[in-house]
C-alpha cells in the first residue's frame, strides 16, 4: 500500500467531501497542511487577515453552500483567536471543522502543572470543549483517517455544530501506511452514532396534533433556523399552505420562509415587529418548529404564551425547556414531523385571518420618528431592488433590528446573521465566505460602524478577491445599541460608546483598500442611490449617515410580555388593540 504524510491525507479527504475552500492564515504549525491544500486538485486556501475572520468566513461558507465549512489556524495565538467563531458556530448550529497546528508531539507539556512546554502551545482542545460537538488531539498518524471522518460525521449530523482537530506539527509531516489506517465510518462507533436517531413520531401524537389543530380558534407557527438547517423549507411550505397556519419568525428563521408569502406575519422577539409579537401573543396554539424558545423570541417567559398550547419540535432534546417548557416536546428531525404530518388538512379559521390582518394594518407600521436618515426606509427601499439570489449578511447592532423588521426575504435570499453569539465583526468575513460559496449571487453587507471596524482587515480580503461586494454601513458615530441602554438606565452616561469612542474618514477607507464610495445623507433620493450602488460591477461601500440619537425602535423592556413593547401604547391604541381582541373572540365562537 503506498504512504501519505497526513498533510495530504486531509487535503484529499477535504476536496473529497466538496470543501473548495480552506480560510486561513499562514502560520508554522499549519504550513504543511496548507502546503498540501495548495497542491490538492479542487480545492485551495482563502487567505484572511485574522482568525477570526477565517472562522466567521467559515461558518458563512458552510451556510450558504450547505456544505461544512473549514478554517485552519496555527498553534497558540492562532488558535485562540478563532474561539469566537468556534462559539458562533455552536450557538446557531452551523456544521463547521477547525483544523489548528500544534508543536512537536515531544514539546507537549506532560504535567498540566507545567504552564508551557514549547513556544505557543496552549492547549486549545480544553479551552473549547464546552463548545465543539468534538474537540481531539491527534499524537499518533495511524489516528488521522478515523478522526477525519468522525470530525465531519458530527459536525453535520443530528443539531449541526462545529468540531476541532488539533495536529501537531510532527504527525503533519509523517507518512503513514494507508493500510494501517482504522476508518470511522462502518465502525461500530459510527454504527452506534446512526442507532441515536430520534424516535419516530406515532400515530398517537399526529392524532393528538391533528386534534389540537382542529380545536384551535387562533394556532401560529413559530420558525427558527432549524427549518433551513434541515433542508425542507418546501415540506414546511407545504405544511403551512395545507393547513392555513399564519407563520412567525426568530431572527435566525427568517430565511427558512419567504417574507413576502401571505401567510408571513412578521419578525418576533425583543426587537420584533410589534405586530407579529401581537398575534403570538394572543393564539392559542404555538407550533415552535427548529426553534430553541430562547428569552430573545419569549420576553418575561412567566408571561409567555398564557393562554396557548406550546408544541415543540426539535432534534435537539436539550432544547426543551431552560426558558419556556412546552407543552408537548417532540424530539424528532423535521423532516420525520413534516412526513408523519403529510396528510393533515385543516380548514381556514377566518376569524383568526382577519384579527392579524387588522393589528397587522394598525400596528405593523414602526412610527418612531428620527432626524436625519430613516434606516428602516433605506432598508425597505433596498429589500424591494434586492434580487432573488441575494445574500444578505449581517454584523450587530442597532442596524441589525432594523433590517429583521424591514426586510422581506424573497424566495432565495439567504440571510445571515449572528445570532446566539451576537459578535459584532461578524458580517464582513461571513460575506467573504458566502460570497466563496456562490460567487455569482448578489452580495450585500449590513453594517454599523462599531463592528464594520473589529474586522475592518477583511476589506484586503476583498480587494486581493475581487469581491463584488455592496456594504450599507450606518453610521450613527456610536455603539448606538448600548448607548440606548446607557439612556435608559445610566442617566445617559455615555462611556465608551460615545464618550472614548470615535470612527476614522470612511471614504479614505474605500480608497485605501480600492473600494468605491457613496454617501446617503438626508437629503439623498434613496431609490436612486440604492439603485446605483446595486448596480455597480465593483465592491462599494455606502456610507448611510445616522443620526446618533436615532434609537432601534420597539424593543422588550425587562420584565414586560411579548406583546407589551416601548414605546408602549398610548390610551388610543390600547382601546383600539382591545376592540379588535373583543370581535376576534365574538366572531370565533359564534
Amino acid at each position: 500500500m503506498p504512504k501519505k504524510t497526513c498533510a495530504i491525507i486531509i487535503a484529499e479527504y477535504l476536496a473529497k467531501q466538496n470543501v473548495t475552500k480552506v480560510f486561513d492564515v499562514a502560520g508554522g504549525m499549519i504550513a504543511y497542511i496548507e502546503d498540501a491544500v495548495s497542491r490538492t486538485r479542487g480545492i485551495e486556501c482563502a487567505p484572511c487577515h485574522h482568525e477570526q475572520a477565517c472562522g466567521f468566513s467559515a461558518e458563512g461558507y458552510a451556510r450558504v453552500s450547505g456544505r461544512a465549512g473549514v478554517a485552519l489556524a496555527t498553534s497558540g495565538p492562532g488558535a485562540t483567536n478563532l474561539i469566537t467563531a468556534i462559539g458562533s458556530c455552536f450557538f446557531d448550529s452551523t456544521p463547521t471543522v477547525f483544523i489548528t497546528g500544534q508543536v512537536h508531539v515531544k514539546n507537549l507539556r506532560a504535567d498540566e502543572r507545567v504552564r508551557q512546554s514549547g513556544f505557543q502551545e496552549t492547549d486549545i482542545v480544553s479551552l473549547v470543549c464546552p463548545i465543539t460537538k468534538y474537540a481531539k488531539q491527534i499524537t499518533r498518524p495511524e489516528q488521522m483517517s478515523y478522526e477525519l471522518e468522525k470530525a465531519f460525521f458530527l459536525c453535520q449530523n443530528g443539531r449541526p455544530g462545529p468540531v476541532l482537530l488539533d495536529i501537531p506539527i510532527n504527525i503533519q509531516r509523517t507518512e503513514v501506511n494507508l493500510s494501517a489506517c482504522r476508518h470511522f465510518l462502518n465502525s461500530p462507533e459510527h454504527r452506534r452514532l446512526l442507532a441515536r436517531k430520534p424516535p419516530n413520531i406515532s400515530r398517537v401524537l399526529v392524532g393528538k396534533i391533528d386534534r389540537l389543530l382542529a380545536k384551535s380558534r387562533a394556532p401560529i407557527v413559530l420558525i427558527g433556523g432549524g427549518v433551513r438547517l434541515s433542508q425542507t423549507m418546501d415540506a414546511f411550505r407545504s405544511f403551512v399552505e395545507r393547513n392555513h397556519l399564519p407563520v412567525v419568525s426568530s431572527l435566525m428563521g427568517l430565511d427558512g420562509f419567504s417574507g413576502t408569502h401571505s401567510q408571513f406575519v412578521g419578525f418576533i422577539g425583543s426587537y420584533g415587529n410589534r405586530h407579529a409579537n401581537i398575534a403570538l401573543a394572543n393564539s392559542d396554539l404555538i407550533i415552535a418548529l427548529g426553534s430553541r424558545l430562547d428569552v430573545r423570541q419569549t420576553g418575561d417567559a412567566r408571561r409567555f404564551a398564557k393562554h396557548a398550547t406550546v408544541i415543540q419540535v426539535d432534534v435537539d432534546r436539550f432544547s426543551f425547556g431552560p426558558n419556556v417548557q412546552p407543552d408537548i416536546s417532540i424530539h424528532a428531525e423535521l423532516k420525520d414531523f413534516f412526513r408523519a404530518l403529510s396528510a393533515m388538512k385543516t380548514p381556514d379559521k377566518p376569524e383568526w385571518s382577519a384579527f392579524i390582518r387588522n393589528v397587522t394594518t394598525e400596528f405593523g407600521r414602526d412610527v418612531s420618528r428620527t432626524r436625519g436618515v430613516d434606516p428602516r426606509a433605506l432598508l425597505s427601499e433596498l429589500t424591494k431592488r434586492a434580487t432573488s439570489n441575494a445574500i444578505i449578511s449581517a454584523d450587530v447592532g442597532n442596524h441589525q433590528m432594523w433590517l429583521a423588521r424591514a426586510w422581506r426575504t424573497k424566495p432565495g435570499q439567504r440571510m445571515l446573521f449572528s445570532g446566539g453569539m451576537g459578535s459584532m465583526g461578524f458580517g464582513l468575513p461571513a460575506a467573504i465566505g458566502a460570497f466563496f460559496a456562490k460567487p455569482k449571487s448578489e452580495n450585500i453587507l449590513i453594517c454599523g460602524d462599531g463592528g464594520f471596524q473589529m474586522n475592518l482587515q477583511e476589506l484586503e480580503t476583498v480587494k486581493r478577491n475581487r469581491i463584488p461586494i455592496k456594504i450599507f454601513l450606518f453610521n450613527n458615530k456610536s455603539l448606538g445599541m448600548v448607548r440606548e441602554f446607557q439612556d435608559q438606565y445610566m442617566k445617559k452616561n455615555h462611556q465608551s460608546t460615545v464618550r472614548g469612542y470615535s470612527v476614522p474618514d470612511l471614504k479614505k477607507i474605500a480608497s485605501a483598500y480600492g473600494l468605491s464610495y457613496v454617501r446617503i445623507g438626508p437629503k439623498t433620493r434613496h431609490a436612486a442611490a440604492v439603485q446605483a450602488v446595486l448596480r455597480s460591477k465593483r465592491a462599494v461601500l455606502c456610507e448611510v449617515d445616522v443620526d446618533i440619537n436615532t434609537n432601534i425602535g420597539e424593543k422588550i423592556m425587562f420584565g414586560h410580555a411579548l406583546d407589551d413593547q416601548y414605546p408602549f401604547l398610548n390610551r388610543r391604541q390600547q382601546s383600539r388593540l382591545n376592540r379588535l381582541k373583543l370581535r376576534f373572540k365574538a366572531g370565533s365562537k359564534a
